[in-house]
């Protein structure tokens, strides 16, 4: 039996459980399942627990936990208000200018797959529950910042051209998995990966500010979506 090496087994792993994630994504998009990026997220999620496990490591251990006072509480509630309107402001404003240098736009089929929540209110607080909070916000934060991050970081070392290699890479893998948005998803989302590294960094590997951004910011998107009929994007 071949026996790798940590890097070794540390690439090994972010490409087994990247490329399970991307298999479960076209097979779920083949057979039309709604939310299909949420179910392979956690699919994902599953097999980089497995890995984990052999080393002893939990989820709680890379920030998945809630606060422990309410002192803590107060401030991860303020740093997710800032991180979202940071992030809402950045959207309004750079990525219009980006879209605009660049002559792309967003492709409106990456929205067409909302249609079915148009008028119809069930579906919206369903959807919201179970693919925007559960998959997107806590799902993508795990494996993204908690396992994927902690993963790069790991691989490319811990001083600070590691930790900016690691950021870097994993901002431009989170960016690619938005390729359906076109150009302008792509280099927005790689940005906001970007902050919310940062911020998972800064809040000492903390992930309940950013799955409550996360939550909120998609959340506004889509309720945004709902309410003007499909005309805001």
């Amino acid at each position: 039996m071949i026996k790798l090496t940590s890097k070794q087994q540390t690439i090994f792993e972010v490409v087994v459980v990247l490329g399970a994630m991307l298999l479960v994504k076209d097979i779920a998009d083949r057979l039309g399942a709604i939310g299909a990026g949420s179910i392979a997220m956690w699919c994902g999620i599953f097999v980089a627990t497995f890995f984990m496990k052999k080393q002893n490591i939990t989820w709680k251990s890379r920030g998945f936990n809630l606060p422990s006072d309410g002192k803590n509480w107060f401030k991860s509630i303020g740093i997710s208000i800032l991180v979202v309107v940071l992030v809402l402001i950045f959207m309004a404003t750079v990525v219009p200018i980006i879209s605009s240098a660049l002559d792309v736009t967003i492709p409106k089929s990456s929205t067409d797959r909302f249609e079915f929540l148009l008028g119809n209110p069930l579906y919206l607080a369903i959807y919201l529950l179970v693919v925007i909070w559960i998959g997107a916000a806590i799902g993508e934060e795990l494996l993204m910042r908690g396992f994927l991050l902690n993963s790069l970081m790991s691989l490319f070392g811990e001083r600070k051209a590691g930790v900016i290699s690691a950021v870097l890479v994993h901002a431009t893998i989170f960016g690619m998995l938005h390729i359906s948005q076109g150009i302008p998803g792509i280099i927005s989302t790689g940005i906001v990966a970007v902050i919310f590294a940062l911020v998972y960094l800064y809040c000492g590997r903390k992930l309940f500010p950013l799955i409550i951004a996360h939550g909120l910011i998609n959340s506004l998107g889509l309720i945004a979506y709902y309410v003007s009929d499909g005309k805001i994007t």
